[in-house]
Formats: structure tokens, sequence, C-alpha cells
């Protein structure tokens, strides 16, 4: 029986040994996989982070020893990196620095933030921003104290990242990885088994690991959440970096959601949630430069609004994926263009704003479901530019064109009678915190002689911005704050005896 039992753990550890697997790097995967190689290497997943312990390794060292880029991305990097100067040799990392931004990481592995800039010392400056060819310049990078590139940060930005180890020899405590970026490996799991005998059976399509444990959102009973793999594999894959609180609230700041929401933007898809990302995408590829990443479009499925009364080139995601989140830069003069398309699709037919009332996430209750306002749906491209030849519109006057008798797919189409307002109502202004400017909406069910009024929190008026006879129906009117100091006011809107006030939080 000893000598049995001897011999099941000698078969058991040999089988255990030969089942377990090893990361290999992605250039092991090219030789019988390069297509999906080449597509890979030239979009946005191997730049997630960019490491000079891995020898800026993506397409082999530079004369300068500086990271490279494909030759299409234009980073302004010799910019930066002329800017950076002789502080460049104790740079040890990039994060991103492919699509929207660049951030350093320094000698002792934190994230150059106002704190500890070597860009600016004390002011600033550390955060390189440019979008779609476009320059934006240095920006500030303000993490709550010194961050520190570790596993929190490098869990979505590299492969097979654990918290042991450390990935800069002499400083402990920052946590090591497979491959800097996110490689084959990061998603398909460790592949030494596979290289050294190719099978379906020992690679992962979708590798079944949750790299957030313990990194998940922290619900109020104290428990965490996270995206679990086993109930929707891909989604859940992909969902796992691109989140920011798994099923938290779309969180949203100055106007604009925030980047790394398409997960739960996916999660209000109430009408898409048979849909999967790799419907839509295949992760292989990029979108932007010219990418071809996007491998189906609306039409396929909504072929009845392959037509609409629209005119011009607008196309299905001019209006339902418009760029109402920001990750560097808000772009154009509309207040509703930043530069990450969302992907919440619907569209609410109002005047209201899509944010909660501070501003802070997209509402999402019994009076309004997550969903995209007027602001972006319209003005991102009616009232960003007074030169592009696109005529300027208020979120009043887009409201009165959706509503019209020839909506924008003809269905919207109501009785005239239908859009003036039941009753008086003063909405919450747009955007709001606001710097130096907001729109102020507000309906009235009869023509009315009406007074609006901005006073500060001691009850003073400092600003009177309506008194006259107003028609009934839609209105708005924008109020420049310019010469105020940051602080919180109240608008107030009266006519006859009924009144109506809103808070605005102005922030400089």
């Amino acid at each position: 029986m000893k000598n049995m039992l001897t011999v099941m753990i000698i078969m058991f550890t040999s089988i255990s040994l030969a089942m377990a697997q090893e990361y290999v790097g992605s250039s092991a995967c090219q030789m019988c996989h390069s297509s999906k190689y080449s597509d890979w290497i030239v979009s946005g997943h191997p730049y997630k982070a960019n490491i000079s312990s891995e020898g800026w390794n993506i397409l082999g060292p530079a004369a300068d020893g500086g990271p490279q880029y494909p030759e299409f991305v234009q980073n302004f990097r010799n910019t930066w990196m002329s800017e950076i100067g002789s502080s460049w040799s104790e740079i040890t990392g990039i994060i991103g620095g492919f699509g929207w931004k660049a951030r350093f990481i320094d000698g002792s592995g934190k994230i150059i933030g106002t704190l500890n800039s070597e860009i600016n010392p004390g002011g600033g400056h550390n955060q390189m921003n440019f979008f779609e060819g476009e320059e934006w310049g240095w920006g500030d990078y303000h993490p709550t104290d010194d961050k520190t590139y570790n596993y929190g940060c490098f869990k979505c930005h590299t492969t097979a990242p654990i918290e042991e180890g450390t990935w800069i020899e002499g400083v402990d405590g920052l946590g090591t990885f497979a491959e800097d970026g996110v490689g084959c490996e990061a998603c398909h799991g460790p592949g030494s088994n596979h290289v050294n005998s190719p099978t379906v059976a020992n690679i992962d399509r979708v590798y079944e690991f949750d790299i957030n444990s313990g990194n998940g959102l922290i619900l109020a009973d104290g428990t965490s959440d996270h995206a679990n793999i086993n109930t929707d594999r891909v989604n859940n894959l992909c969902g796992t970096c691109h989140n920011r609180g798994f099923d938290a609230p779309i969180e949203a700041k100055n106007g604009y959601i925030k980047h790394h929401e398409p997960w739960e933007e996916s999660l209000t898809w109430e009408g898409h949630s048979f849909m999967d990302c790799a419907e839509c995408h295949d992760p292989h590829k990029r979108v932007i430069w010219g990418g071809d990443g996007v491998t189906d479009n609306c039409v396929t499925c909504h072929e009845n609004h392959s037509n609409n009364n629209h005119n011009g080139n607008a196309t299905c995601i001019d209006c339902h994926m418009p760029y109402a989140g920001k990750s560097a830069v808000a772009r154009g003069e509309s207040g509703y263009k930043g530069d990450i398309r969302s992907h919440l699709f619907a569209i609410t037919v109002d005047n209201n704003s899509m944010f909660n009332v501070e501003g802070t996430f997209v509402q999402d209750d019994e009076e309004r479901r997550a969903s995209l306002d007027l602001g972006f749906a319209c003005l991102g491209c009616h009232n960003d530019d007074a030169n592009d030849d696109i005529p300027n519109k208020t979120i009043d006057q887009a409201l009165a064109s959706v509503l019209s008798t020839n909506g924008i797919h003809g269905e919207l189409s109501i009785d005239n009678s239908s859009q003036i307002p039941t009753k008086l109502t003063l909405h919450q202004n747009f955007p709001n915190p606001f710097n130096p400017l907001t729109t102020i909406s507000f309906e009235l069910s009869d023509m009315s002689e009406i007074n609006i009024t901005v006073f500060d929190l001691m009850g003073r008026e400092i600003a009177e911005l309506i008194n006259e006879t107003v028609d009934a129906g839609y209105h708005s009117i924008d109020w420049n704050a310019s010469e105020f100091s940051t602080g919180v006011y109240l608008v107030k809107l009266t006519s006859g005896e009924t009144s109506s006030v809103q808070k605005m939080i102005l922030m400089k």
C-alpha cells in the first residue's frame, strides 16, 4: 500500500509539473500566429507600459535609448524627451504614450506627479497630452501622494503582474510582471506548454483568472466586488481593465465621463445586453490612428435606421457614441467634446443634463436612466466651432429639432402640442461644476413674466440674468461667471407666486 501511495504521489507530481505553465513572452507567439501578432504589435495594448528594464523593447531599442512606437503614432516623443532633458536618464518607464497622453516613472518606481516632478519641480507639468495628432502640451498629473507604480497600477498595464518581487533592482515592494504592456499571455494565459506542443487544449482563448482579486470595488458591507470571469467570459475579461469601479456608478468630473468607464457603461445596455465586446471589436487590432479594430457597425442590427433625416455627413456614432469622456483634454468650444467615445448608446430626448446634481456621476435612477444628453449627442458638433460650417445650436434648439415632425429617425415624430411643457421647471445648470461658463435651462407652460437671478450663499444678489416676459416652451440662458470666485451659488427662477432654486458650483 505504501509503495502504491508513493507511486501515486510521483505520478501526481509529474502530471502537475507537466501542467505547470510559464510565461514565455509575446514574441514566442509570432511564428505561428504572425497575422495576429502583426495586428497586436501596432495596437495600443503593447504600449500600456514601456519599461526601460525591458530595454524599451517593443520595436527594438532606439538610438537615443528612448521608447519606440509605431511610426504612425504622433505622440510628440521627441518634444517630451527633449524637454525632460538631462533628467531622461532617471526615467524608468512610460505609462501610455500611444493614444492620449504619456506619464513617466522615476528611479524609485514612483509616477512623476506634481509633488515630485522632474519637468518642473514642485510646479506640475508632468504629463504630456496629445490626441489625434494634435499636441496639447504639458499638463498636471495630481496623484493624492507620490504614487508608486506597483501592483495597483500595473495590474492592467502589464502582463502577469504579481505583488511579490520588484521590477526595479534595489527598490523593494514594487511587485513584478512577465512582460511590460498587455501582451498575448495577458488574455490567453501562460503559454510554455502551448509553445512546446501547440494544441487547442493547452492554451486559453480567454484566460480564466481575475487580476482584480482584492482590488475591486469595496462595497458598503465591506465585501469586494469584481468582474466575474465565469459569468460572461469575454466581456468580463475586457471589463477587468476597462473599468473604474465595476458595477459602481459611471463616474464623472468637470462635465465629462472619466476614462476607464466602458465596462460600467456596458452594464446599462438594456437593449444591448446580449452583446459582448468582441462582437464589435477585434481585440488584436487598434481603433485609433486609422486602425480597423471595429469589426461591425450599427446598421448590421439597426438596418431600419440606416437612413436618417440628419443633414450632412453625421454617422451613428457621432450621436450615439460622442466624445462624452475625457482622458487628457477637452476639445472645441462647446463644452461637450472630450477625447473618449462613450459606450452608453442611448439618448434621452429632453434638455436635462445626463449627470447628477453634483456632476460626479451619470444619473441612473427612476427619474433618468443612464443615457447621453443632447449636449453631447448634438452640441459636440453643433456648437463646437463657429467656422466649421455646422450651424451652432442651443440645447433647446437641438431638442426642437429632434422633436420636430421630421425627427432624426422619424419615429420620434409627435404632435406639436406635446412640445409645450406642462409646468414651470428650472433645471440643473450644465456643466456643474463649471468654469466659468454654464447653461441654465428652464421650461414654461404659459407665456410668463419671469425673473432669473443668481445669489451667493449669504443671500446677496450678484447677477440678474432675465427679467422679462418669455413665451411658453423650452429655454436656456448662458452665464459667464468669470468675474466671480470659486464657490457655491444659487440661481432662482420666479414667475408670479411660483419660484424654483438650483445650486451651482463654480470651480476655478
